[in-house]
């Protein structure tokens, strides 16, 4: 018998379709081929949309700049990042609807008209845009909705006006597949992942080396939110990427973190509180047995933990209390350049008794834990803290080299 074009259409919508979900790598049908585009999809260099800067005073205004716009995409992933995927779920599944809406009308041959066809394209649009609001500036869906609408109005068209229900309702089915591809899991959580997040953030956190940093984030006292920040490894059937077998920043991973801070913890005023940990990424292996697996924990990125609070001057006071419940010890670069100039940050180095010591055989004393402070308008930031002191531990800083803390 005869196969006609519907049945072929629908065979090879089902090989499509197994295709999209079966198999990490698979390149999706229909992608816009944007000429510059960054790591999230969105123009090179698009940084509207960002919440404005909330204190310009206070000390290091530049380094507050770079760390309030990564602590405000944190908190975004964190808090709005659902609810925001949920109005993108929305917005094609309306597509989809009006879809199915002008499918149900079409029973004679002549049903099919032009205005059906400007109705499909309205609501794809309409789509773009309410998805793209919801998402940008860390994602930029508008041009991908805008693509798959665009690909099937012509078509379209010309079956209306030809009164070609059969090719119409042909066009229709592809025009829905085509929408159910990208709002699959699959496709959500490669394209606006956020396990690993690998849009503008990393480039915000590693600005210089995005393709060489492994990190992990978490923010505390939004939702408990703890998520791996890194460039994804590209599907390569000779090689193996590493396998993760824990959670990133574990809440037990967070406590010990603290515990090492003891009174540079201030969450009276704090308004907000992000932990960052800054490996180098592990490669990936020609064998199996060579990939590196295990938790994150495992790779020892160096801590870098942030307090905002609601402004340069309470932030100034708990930097003053913190100052006063331990001890200073001069201040100088957390990286040594060749030199030092006018734009060089100093962070104190700074100490305190209050963590129990990690010293092998002296679990009678409290530990004294050194490490690095740091205020920069709003922000107090610390970093590198160990019960070694910092003369003996002169490479400590591992991948925190290249965050933008030291840029």
């Amino acid at each position: 018998m005869q196969r006609t074009r519907r049945d072929l259409l629908i065979g090879g919508a089902a090989i499509s379709l197994t295709g999209c979900l079966s198999v990490d790598g698979v390149t999706y049908p229909d992608e816009p081929a944007p000429e510059k585009m960054d790591s999230d999809g969105g123009p090179t260099g698009d940084q509207s949309s960002d919440p404005p800067t909330t204190d310009s005073r206070g000390p290091h205004a530049e380094l507050a700049a770079e760390t309030r716009r990564v602590v405000n995409d944190a908190i975004w992933f964190a808090v709005s990042y659902p609810s925001a995927i949920d109005t993108y779920g929305k917005a094609t599944d309306s597509v989809r609807a009006a879809v199915a809406s002008v499918r149900e009308s079409i029973i004679d041959p002549t049903d099919p008209t032009v205005e059906m066809v400007q109705q499909l394209e309205a609501a794809g649009y309409d789509a773009a845009e309410r998805a793209a609001a919801a998402l940008k500036p860390h994602f930029h869906p508008a041009e991908l909705l805008r693509s798959r609408t665009d690909r099937h109005i012509p078509p379209l068209t010309k079956a209306a006006q030809r009164n070609d229900a059969d090719r119409f309702i042909e066009e229709l089915e592809r025009m829905d597949l085509s929408f159910f591809q990208i709002q699959t899991p699959i496709y959500i959580g490669r394209r606006f992942s956020r396990d690993p997040i690998h849009n503008r953030l990393l480039d915000r956190l590693v600005p210089d080396a995005p393709e060489k940093v492994f990190l992990e984030l978490a923010t505390p006292g939004h939702r408990q939110f703890s998520t791996l920040v890194y460039q994804p490894y590209p599907d390569n059937e000779e090689t193996y990427p590493p396998t993760f077998t824990d959670e990133a920043l574990s809440e037990s991973r967070q406590e010990s973190l603290r515990d090492r801070l003891g009174p540079v913890i201030k969450p009276g005023g704090r308004t907000a509180e992000v932990i960052i940990t800054a490996a180098t990424r592990p490669k990936p292996a020609d064998r199996s047995q060579n990939a590196f697996r295990g938790s994150p924990g495992d790779l020892n990125g160096t801590a870098l933990h942030i307090q905002r609070y609601a402004d340069a001057d309470t932030a100034g006071e708990r930097l003053a209390t913190i100052l006063s419940a331990g001890s200073t010890e001069g201040s100088e670069p957390i990286v040594r350049r060749q030199a030092t100039g006018d734009s060089t940050i100093m962070w104190h180095r700074y100490y305190h008794r209050e963590a129990g010591s990690t010293r092998t055989g002296l679990d009678d004393f409290a530990g004294v834990q050194y490490g690095y402070l740091l205020q920069a308008g709003e922000f107090l930031l610390a970093t590198g803290f160990s019960g070694d002191a910092w003369e003996e531990r002169p490479r400590w800083q591992s991948q925190i080299v290249n965050t933008w803390v030291t840029k």
